[in-house]
């Protein structure tokens, strides 16, 4: 009986440091004591994660074209809460890290005030020490500030060599190779008693990676041609329409289907139109080969250089999209589109025979591979004309495949 009894003074002295001592280390203990609530979105709000939505916009959520497309749901606040119960004798003060003050300002709406400075890189808002005279002290709401994208317009910019004209500038708040920023603030809960600092609680918010994606689509919403061409409606992504990045088709290289740096993709489709185009143009390529080469335009028999299909693009998020293309409303984005390179010297008579080629593929098997397709050359999709005649150069060979550099393929919803 003894025994038991010593256990639970024990126990008991070890609650009482954990409240009242000033030289516990906290870095344990961050957030257990700390309910937080950051999204509506069950997963999202499980690991502290969200997304920002302004306020009176007519946002549309579900990007895939299978999709039961619905409005986004309305941001909701912030709610940081001490779940321990609070003695009067304890005072509070609550502080705010904006990890990265370019991300803006927050708004608190807690019944009590605060204030808010600069340290070093970051924005910090903290609240007056609180007593037990101040209502709901324990619970700290606030709200950030809706991200702008900045211009409002795609930014007709040089790109990073200073030589590209004509594409997208991309905000100027990301890192325009990659993605935005990842949004994310730390919260304090500082105890005192006796004026002196008792204990320390911290919890941190911030954007996973799924999240960081969705807030560019929602950045980018409305967003204007720089030319008032068109306007962006891509929808945003549900977290679950977001996944990891597939294998790559058999025999084929190139790009991971992504130039996203999130190792994550939105894939409605692609993956599977790449690979049954590869099949397909494998299976032509013997096909071809059986009955001694292609005949050009000027009836001579050529020879089918062995080239593998090299994917260049896929999936793109809406910061490299708007860095690299004039679409606002690209399916690159929406996870539908793929370019595909023929693996061989550019502008040379071996890739123009294997443009022809794949071609001729797409138009024999159609049917069995679906979407839609078209040859480009800087982005410029070439006239009907340049797939028969043959004068720059001329060699036998259609204009068309000569000039181009890439396929571009969409899937056929």
């Amino acid at each position: 009986m003894d025994k038991y009894k010593h256990c639970n003074i024990a126990l008991l002295l070890v609650v009482f440091l954990h409240l009242y001592s000033p030289n516990i280390d906290s870095s344990q203990r961050l957030s257990k004591y700390l309910s937080v609530t950051t999204s509506a979105n069950p997963e999202s709000n499980r690991i502290n994660s969200f997304i920002i939505v302004p306020d009176g916009n007519l946002i549309l959520e579900g990007i895939k074209s299978k999709a039961q497309t619905k409005r986004i749901g309305k941001q909701i606040p912030f709610v940081i809460e001490y779940i321990r119960y609070l003695r009067p004798e304890i005072n509070v003060q609550w502080l705010v890290k904006i990890k990265n003050k370019r991300h803006g300002k927050i708004k608190v709406l807690s019944n009590f005030k605060g204030e808010s400075s600069i340290i070093g890189r970051s924005n910090q808002w903290s609240s007056e020490v609180l007593d037990s005279n101040v209502a709901n002290r324990d619970r700290l709401v606030f709200r950030p500030v809706p991200f702008e994208h900045v211009p409002k317009k795609y930014k007709k910019g040089k790109g990073k060599t200073g030589k590209r004209t004509r594409y997208g500038g991309g905000t100027r708040k990301i890192d325009r190779s990659k993605y935005n920023p990842r949004y994310a603030y730390e919260v304090t809960l500082h105890l005192y008693r006796d004026n002196k600092r008792v204990f320390t609680y911290k919890t941190n918010l911030q954007m996973d990676r799924k999240d960081m994606i969705r807030q560019e689509y929602i950045n980018h919403y409305k967003i204007e041609h720089y030319r008032g061409e068109d306007v962006g409606n891509i929808a945003v992504p549900m977290r679950s329409e977001i996944s990891a990045i597939p294998k790559m088709p058999v025999d084929m290289e190139g790009n991971p289907l992504t130039e996203s740096q999130y190792k994550l993709i939105i894939d409605d489709g692609m993956s599977d139109l790449a690979n049954k185009i590869n099949i397909f143009y494998t299976k032509h390529l013997r096909e071809v080969r059986a009955k001694g080469g292609l005949i050009d335009r000027n009836k001579k028999r050529r020879q089918v250089p062995d080239n593998k299909l090299w994917i260049s693009s896929g999936w793109r998020n809406p910061e490299r999209n708007e860095w690299y293309s004039n679409f606002v409303n690209g399916n690159h984005q929406k996870g539908g589109a793929v370019d595909i390179t023929i693996m061989a010297p550019a502008a040379s008579t071996e890739s123009a025979l294997g443009y022809w080629l794949l071609w001729e593929t797409l138009k024999k098997y159609r049917k069995r591979i679906g979407g839609t397709w078209q040859l480009e050359s800087n982005g410029i999709p070439f006239k009907r004309k340049d797939y028969w005649q043959d004068i720059d150069p001329m060699n036998g060979i259609p204009d068309a495949f000569d000039r181009a550099d890439h396929l571009h393929a969409n899937v056929e919803f």
